[in-house]
This record gives structure tokens, C-alpha cells and sequence, in this order.
């Protein structure tokens, strides 16, 4: 079971190149938007017609992995991903942009769901919610990071410009996608890693389940509001404050380190801490809960770094870790419904999850216009958007604790 580390390894090296394939366009949408004169709006439905894709593309992938095995859905994921980036690098019209943005989001969609069940098969419960916390902030952390420091530095100071420093990083997922089918196994030898029916009509009603849902859908909300936005709003504070636009970006960037430190060193000690304290009764899902409520407090608190850099950057760490801890959710799936189901049933969460994502990130763009009381004030217009992050977190943080509650749902656990 040593070779388990190795799974994890390279399912993180995977889940890399689907979260830089989601936020590519993040740290340089001031190239993309002076390229083709977009505004806020036209940002954010570049965002959300990914996520669209990416949420509808969940199911198919999940129970692909379920049936056929993860070695090879992860593979041909990985791989398409790299070829849906060149496709993006080379648009010329916004129409080509979105394009490529939907056949990106349905490329990049199986890899957390299908690695999700590998880590299931190939980790035991007490190591589990560790190997999901480590497996989900590495991968988002070097893939979020790469798109918001690494190609905007490559952009400005190397590959003259945002389309070459993509093809750039296309490339370099390319060669992962050909290491992750070389090196990804689907299950540990002797153990069963496939499932002819990974999804039934008694899972799907389980109201479990959708306590999870609500909970995750929290969870994913507050990442699609904050990530993209976050580079965006520091690039304006410094530009308010005077500093031209290439500095600015390459400025923001590196605030935002800060966000992904906070996620790279709390989501793997918090999942290791709900390892300890799952054995001893507490419940995952209710300290997903409980992070949720957190991110609703750090939202309301994000205005503070207009006139505060300092602020922000402590905002931003402790963002890094509450809105991230959605490998709770996926831990106690896979502890309910058993891991050789894990992928297909968080295929199906997370195309809810992802769904309630991309619609906050559509009208999150619209509503920041819609309620700037300063007209011409450009970071006036994040008021509106952190107002979707606070409602999104709140409303399904609640609904989520209430669901077992008001409809008498028995705890269950599965065994092996």
C-alpha cells in the first residue's frame, strides 16, 4: 500500500492542471479585457460559462471512473485540458474566447471527482480526510497559483504576452496528462475498481446526501466568488492608489499568495485534526458547517483592505483556509456511500455544487455594477459581489445543519 503516495502525488499533480484550467484567465483578465475591451460582466460570464460546462460534465466523468476505472479518466481529462488551453490562447474574438472556456470547463471537470474515489480505494478512513485535505490544497494551491503569479510574470517579463505564456503552461499539462496514465492505478491490487451500477435511485433520495449537497454547494460558492475576484480587486486598490497596470497585476499576484498560503497550510492540518476527531463521534459535515459561517464573517469583513493592504492579506489567509474545506464533505461521502461509489456520487453533488457556483459568479459581476452607489468608482463595485459570497455561505450553511434535523435523517455510515 506504499504506492498509495504515489497515487496521491500524481492525482495532485492532476487536480493542478483542472484548478489552473479553471483560473487561468484570472491573473491576467487585465490583458484579456484591455485585448478585448471587457468589462466586469463580461468577465464574469467568461468565468461562469466554464463552470457551467464543468458542473454538467460531473455526473458523466464520475461514473466513467466508477465503471471503466480512474487511470484512464484522468489521463484523457488531463490531457484534453492542455488541448482546450491552446484553443483559448489562440481566439480572437470574445465569442472564441467563450468557446473554448465551455470545452475547457467539460475537459477539466472528471479530474477531482474521479481522483476523489481513487483516494478512497487507496487510503483507509483514519488517513483519509488527510489525503483528500493534502490531495485538494496542493493541487488548488500550485494550480491557482501558477495561473494568478506564475503566467502574469511569464506574460509581462518573459513570453511577451498572455496567449504564449498560456501555450506555455498548455504544454507543460500535456506531459502530465501522459505521466498520470503512465503512473495512476485504479485501486489497490485484490480490491474492486469498478462498479458496473456506482449510482442508484435510493442514493439519489437519501436526504444525506443532500444535506452534503447543500453543504459543498457553500462551500464552492464562496470559491468561485472569491478566487477570481481577489486578484482583480487587489490589481484596483493599487491602480486607485496610482501604480501602473502591469506593476499592479504583477503586485496583486503576489498579495494573493497569501490566500493560497492560507490553503496550503490550513486545509491539510484542519482535515487532519477531522481525521482525530471523526473517530471520536464529532461530525465532519458539521465542522464543514461550521467553516462556512466563518467565510460569511471574512466576506463582510473583505472592504477593510481598500484602505488597508495589511488587512486584506490576513482576510485573505484565513480565506484560504474556511472556504476550502470542502474535502470534509468529499471524506464523508465516501465514509456513507463506500468508496467504490465515491466518484459517481460526488459526480452528482458536485454538478449541484457546481451549478449553485457558476450562477453566484454570473450575478456576482452584474450585481457589483448594479449596486455601485459611486458610479465611476471601480471598487465600489466589489460591494455587491462579496454580498453573494455572505448569502451563499449563510443560506446553504444553515439549510445543510437543518435538512437531518427537520426530516429525522438516521446517522449512517458505511462498512466495508
Amino acid at each position: 500500500m506504499a504506492y498509495r503516495w504515489v497515487i496521491l502525488i500524481f492525482g495532485l499533480l492532476a487536480y493542478t492542471t483542472s484548478y489552473f484550467a479553471r483560473t487561468n484567465y484570472t491573473g491576467i483578465a487585465k490583458f484579456v479585457s484591455a485585448d478585448f475591451h471587457l468589462d466586469k460582466g463580461a468577465l464574469g460570464l467568461m468565468g461562469s460559462v466554464f463552470l457551467y460546462s464543468y458542473a454538467l460534465a460531473q455526473l458523466p466523468w464520475g461514473i466513467a471512473s466508477d465503471r471503466w476505472g480512474s487511470r484512464k479518466a484522468v489521463g484523457v481529462c488531463v490531457f484534453l485540458t492542455a488541448a482546450t488551453l491552446f484553443g483559448f490562447a489562440t481566439s480572437v474574438t470574445y465569442n472564441q474566447l467563450l468557446f473554448w472556456r465551455i470545452a475547457n470547463g467539460a475537459a477539466a471537470a472528471g479530474v477531482y471527482v474521479v481522483m476523489a474515489g481513487a483516494l478512497s480505494r487507496w487510503f483507509s478512513p483514519k488517513e483519509r480526510g488527510f489525503a483528500q485535505g493534502i490531495f485538494a490544497a496542493g493541487g488548488a494551491t500550485v494550480g491557482e497559483g501558477t495561473a494568478n503569479l506564475i503566467v502574469p510574470y511569464l506574460a509581462v517579463y518573459v513570453a511577451s504576452g498572455w496567449r504564449p505564456s498560456t501555450e506555455i503552461l498548455a504544454a507543460i499539462i500535456a506531459v502530465i496528462g501522459v505521466l498520470c496514465f503512465a503512473f495512476l492505478r485504479s485501486a489497490p491490487p485484490g480490491q474492486e475498481a469498478t462498479r458496473r451500477k456506482p449510482l442508484d435511485g435510493a442514493t439519489v433520495k437519501d436526504l444525506q446526501l443532500w444535506s452534503f449537497i447543500l453543504v459543498y454547494s457553500g462551500s464552492i460558492i464562496a470559491i468561485r466568488i472569491l478566487p477570481p475576484w481577489l486578484p482583480i480587486y487587489a490589481a484596483d486598490i493599487y491602480i486607485s492608489r496610482g501604480i501602473p497596470v502591469n506593476q499592479a497585476v504583477v503586485a496583486a499576484g503576489v498579495l494573493t499568495t497569501v490566500y493560497l498560503a492560507g490553503r496550503l497550510v490550513g486545509v491539510p492540518v484542519c482535515s487532519f485534526v477531522s481525521d482525530r476527531l471523526s473517530a471520536r463521534g464529532v461530525s465532519r459535515n458539521f465542522l464543514a458547517i461550521g467553516f462556512l459561517l466563518m467565510t460569511a464573517v471574512l466576506f463582510e469583513l473583505m472592504p477593510l483592505g481598500i484602505n488597508s493592504t495589511p488587512a486584506l492579506s490576513v482576510i485573505a489567509f484565513l480565506m484560504g483556509m474556511s472556504i476550502n474545506m470542502y474535502p470534509l464533505v468529499t471524506t464523508a461521502v465516501s465514509e456513507t456511500f463506500g468508496a467504490e461509489k465515491t466518484s459517481s456520487v460526488m459526480g452528482f453533488l458536485n454538478t449541484f455544487a457546481q451549478l449553485s457556483g457558476a450562477t453566484a459568479l454570473l450575478i456576482s459581476g452584474y450585481l457589483g455594477i448594479a449596486l455601485n452607489s459611486a458610479p465611476g468608482n471601480t471598487l465600489e463595485e466589489y460591494r455587491g459581489i462579496w454580498l453573494v459570497g455572505i448569502a451563499g455561505c449563510v443560506l446553504t450553511g444553515i439549510t445543510g445543519a437543518l435538512v437531518p434535523f427537520l426530516f429525522s435523517v438516521p446517522s449512517r455510515k458505511f462498512h466495508p
